[in-house]
C-alpha cells in the first residue's frame, strides 16, 4: 500500500460511507461558510474588476474582498485582521485589484509574485502585512476550486512529510513551491478512490483527515 492509498483508507477508517457518510455530511454542514466565500469571489468576475479599475472607484470590490477573508474558514483571525488593516491603505486598493485581476487571468510565476509584492505593500506597519500563505491562496483556491489549492503551512508541510513530498517550502508565498503543493494534492486525487472527481479544497479536506 503506497502512501497515497494509505490515506484513502485513513478516511474510510473515519468515515466507512466516504462521502457519502453521514458523520462526513454532518462535518460538512458546519464548513457550509465555505459556499459563502465561494459566491464572494465568484461576484468578482473580470467585468467586475475591470470597471473598478478603469472608474477607480473600489469600494464595493474592496469590501468584498475584505468579506471574502473574514468569512474564510482556513485564514486565521490574525490574518484576518492583517488584511484589514492593510485595506485600511487606500493606495493599495488599486493595486491589489489589479494583482487580482492578473493572476485570476493567468495563474503564472509572474502574476503570482504580483500579488505576493502588492500584499507586502504595507509591511511596514506589522499589524499590516497579509503577505501570508493562507491569505495568498485563498484567493485562488475560492475563486477556482477546480484549479486552485489553498496551502496552511503547518497543516501542508505535514501531509508533506508523511507523503514523502519535497515541497520546497519557504515562509514567503511563491510560485515555485504553490506549483509543488499543487502537484502533489493533484496526484493524489488522481490516484485517490475516495476523492477523484472532487475539486481540490474536498480533495484536500480529504487528505486533512489523514493526520
Amino acid at each position: 500500500m503506497d502512501a497515497f492509498q494509505q490515506i484513502d483508507q485513513d478516511f474510510l477508517l473515519r468515515f466507512p460511507g466516504g462521502l457519502n457518510d453521514p458523520e462526513w455530511l454532518a462535518l460538512a454542514k458546519k464548513y457550509r461558510v465555505v459556499d459563502k466565500v465561494r459566491e464572494l469571489a465568484a461576484s468578482l468576475d473580470a467585468a467586475t474588476l475591470a470597471q473598478a479599475l478603469d472608474s477607480g472607484r473600489t469600494t464595493t470590490v474592496v469590501d468584498t474582498l475584505d468579506k471574502l477573508i473574514s468569512r474564510c474558514p482556513t485564514v486565521s483571525t490574525f490574518e484576518r485582521m492583517a488584511f484589514r488593516h492593510y485595506l485600511a491603505y487606500s493606495d493599495t486598493h488599486l493595486p491589489l485589484i489589479a494583482a487580482l485581476d492578473g493572476v485570476w487571468r493567468r495563474c503564472e510565476a509572474e502574476t503570482f509574485e504580483q500579488l505576493v509584492s502588492v500584499l507586502e505593500m504595507c509591511r511596514h506597519d506589522k499589524c499590516a502585512n497579509p503577505a501570508k500563505w493562507p491569505v495568498v491562496t485563498a484567493f485562488l483556491a475560492y475563486a477556482d476550486p477546480d484549479a486552485h489549492v489553498h496551502i496552511k503551512p503547518t497543516t501542508t508541510r505535514q501531509l508533506a512529510a508523511r507523503l514523502g513530498v519535497d515541497i520546497g517550502y519557504q515562509s514567503r508565498p511563491n510560485f515555485a513551491t504553490y506549483q509543488r503543493v499543487r502537484e502533489m494534492v493533484s496526484a493524489f486525487r488522481a490516484s485517490s478512490a475516495v476523492a477523484h472527481g472532487q475539486n481540490y479544497i474536498t480533495t484536500q479536506a480529504v487528505m486533512y483527515c489523514a493526520l
